[in-house]
């Protein structure tokens, strides 16, 4: 799925896309200058939704504005309060990830009219969020509680729950799938600060492309 240009997406159209497209990578590179030269790796290997982090756009909001001509849903992350959302939305998010479980961040994102996802851990966290009507709660560290079965018994509790899985590995992934993640978010796996040091762009495309295609395949077997 790639924007449309010239017709802003509404927050259901934004929600569903988020939810087809069901990759997030999340870019965090030492140094900035190098963020349009990741996403276009990211993207040329099938990409279409990244998340930078707040710190990047405030010093570089014009980021932004320059991924999404290129079709990109972006997303800006490690938010903690309403106003961070609001700046975040100001530059050209089409999404919010907080970092914490936070009624605030949800309110601004509804206003707005983006999605909000929220981040939490523990049963209670993944409850609390859901009662505060985050459109989508990203499970951070689900490896260590159990992995998929973890996820199953939110799933279980939660029926109606979006969930993402947090920092999901290149291999092995499949398996939360299965146990009910919607969204997939990458980060670590990646190895972009590495990578990027040795200006390795084929191979950022390269584990992108694996990532998308492995999904893809995994979808259409079970659709």
């Amino acid at each position: 799925m790639r924007r449309e240009l010239g017709r802003p997406l509404s927050k259901t159209e934004l929600t569903e896309a988020l939810r087809e497209i069901g990759i997030i990578a999340t870019v965090r590179v030492p140094n900035e200058q190098h963020v349009l030269q990741v996403v276009e790796a990211l993207s040329d290997g099938g990409v279409r939704a990244v998340e930078l982090p707040y710190t990047t756009i405030r010093s570089a909001g014009s980021l932004i504005q320059e991924l999404r001509e290129s079709g990109l849903l972006i997303g800006v992350g490690a938010v903690t309060r309403s106003a961070q959302a609001r700046e975040a939305h100001a530059f050209g998010a089409d999404f919010i990830t907080a970092s914490v479980t936070t009624p605030d961040v949800v309110s601004a994102c509804e206003e707005m009219k983006i999605p909000c996802i929220l981040s939490g851990l523990t049963p209670t966290e993944v409850w609390r969020a859901h009662e505060m009507a985050a459109d989508f709660v990203k499970i951070t560290a689900a490896e260590a509680l159990g992995g998929p079965s973890y996820i199953r018994s939110l799933r279980e509790a939660l029926p109606t729950l979006q969930l993402v899985g947090a920092d999901m590995p290149l291999d092995g992934y499949i398996p939360y799938l299965e146990a009910g993640v919607e969204v997939l978010e990458f980060q670590s796996s990646l190895d972009l600060p590495r990578l990027v040091e040795g200006e390795a762009w084929a191979e950022i495309s390269r584990r992108a492309a694996k990532i998308v295609s492995t999904s893809k395949d995994w979808k259409a077997k079970v659709g």
